[in-house]
């Protein structure tokens, strides 16, 4: 059997199949121990206690009954919300919280050996909560900057376009120490600089914690991404926040599946598997009358060039019928009005 749950802030809607993807019961409980509770008796109601469970979005509203689930023994898997998104179009129209259970129900039952655990361990929660940290601090700092820059060209355009990074500590050591002048704008516009300045100070050093922490933890547990080239510690630490244990994966092409950045070849109008020797035996089978009219050897006219597209020649005008020049100057009139005919005697 296989349960799909759809987690939300206040409640999380369960759905049961068969094997063959057919809906046995569903539930509604609320999002609390009772409710986890609630949910594992339900499951030993209809003999399901051995049924594989899949969670869309496990790491928010449903981290507490990922847990209770795990604890319990049972496998709980994670859907991805564009697979829950895919099967929902495939049933039909229509978006419900007991549907959305129904079709991550089906996901799991279709999709089992693509699914991977809902449960992440500690190393990856870790280091998906500081660098998510990490990229808070880097975009209020850049947020910082930018305000910083806005009230220094007010002042001094000319000073502030050759200042090139202003998160430097060179930049910030003379950014704090900032003057303008005695009126009273300059006074404020000065300030407000000097704390900016300040403000991106802190924030550097708080970066460059969270930077010397997320190595040490890689250090710890043993870099699973340390052969990739160009992948260093922050880098690493975002692939393994947003894919979650890249050690489930058994090679890297599975991971690039899993990522769909799989490459696939392919070219502009020709077979994707072109090799060497295939392209060696096109150009020996090539005909001699596509060779160079230049060359001695060929014997074959060159084609002819196309010309011009003509336009049919406009015909004469027809004589004019000598019964017909009283009633019509010209014989396509004749032809197409004639007169009154004259009796022949």
């Amino acid at each position: 059997m296989f349960v799909g749950i759809d987690v939300h802030k206040h409640q999380h809607a369960a759905a049961l199949i068969d094997e063959r993807g057919g809906e046995l019961a569903a539930l509604v409980v609320p999002n609390s121990p009772q409710g986890y509770r609630r949910l594992l008796d339900w499951l030993g109601e209809h003999d399901a206690t051995d049924a594989v469970i899949g969670v869309e979005s496990p790491g928010s509203y449903g981290r507490q009954l990922v847990g209770a689930l795990a604890a319990a023994g049972l496998e709980v898997l994670h859907v991805p919300a564009w697979r829950t998104h895919r099967e929902r179009h495939r049933q039909g129209p229509g978006k419900t919280d007991p549907g959305d259970a129904l079709a991550i129900a089906d996901v799991v039952r279709r999709k089992r050996g693509e699914l991977s655990p809902a449960m992440e361990p500690e190393l990856v929660r870790a280091l998906a909560m500081l660098e998510l940290q990490r990229r808070r601090f880097v975009r209020d700092r850049t947020q910082a900057i930018q305000r910083l820059r806005s009230d220094w060209t007010q002042q001094d355009p000319v000073g502030e376009a050759g200042a090139l990074r202003c998160n430097s500590e060179r930049e910030l050591r003379r950014l704090k120490r900032i003057r303008f002048g005695d009126s009273l704008t300059d006074q404020i516009a000065a300030r407000c600089i000097r704390e900016l300045a300040r403000d991106i100070e802190d924030l550097n050093q708080r970066i460059a914690a969270l930077d010397r922490e997320i190595a040490e933890l890689l250090d710890q547990h043993d870099n699973p991404l340390a052969d990739l080239q160009g992948a260093g510690t922050n880098l690493t630490a975002t692939i393994i926040a947003q894919a979650g244990d890249v050690r489930r994966f058994r090679d890297a092409a599975a991971f690039a599946r899993f990522c769909g950045a799989a490459p696939i070849p392919c070219g502009s109008g020709q077979p994707p598997a072109a090799t060497a020797s295939t392209a060696a035996a096109t150009d020996n089978s090539t005909p001699r009358s596509t060779a160079s009219p230049s060359s001695n050897n060929d014997t074959s006219p060159p084609p002819k060039p196309s010309s011009p597209t003509r336009w049919p020649k406009a015909r004469p005008p027809a004589k004019p019928d000598a019964r017909s020049n009283a009633t019509s100057p010209t014989s396509s009139t004749a032809n197409s009005t004639p007169g009154p005919t004259t009796p022949q005697r």
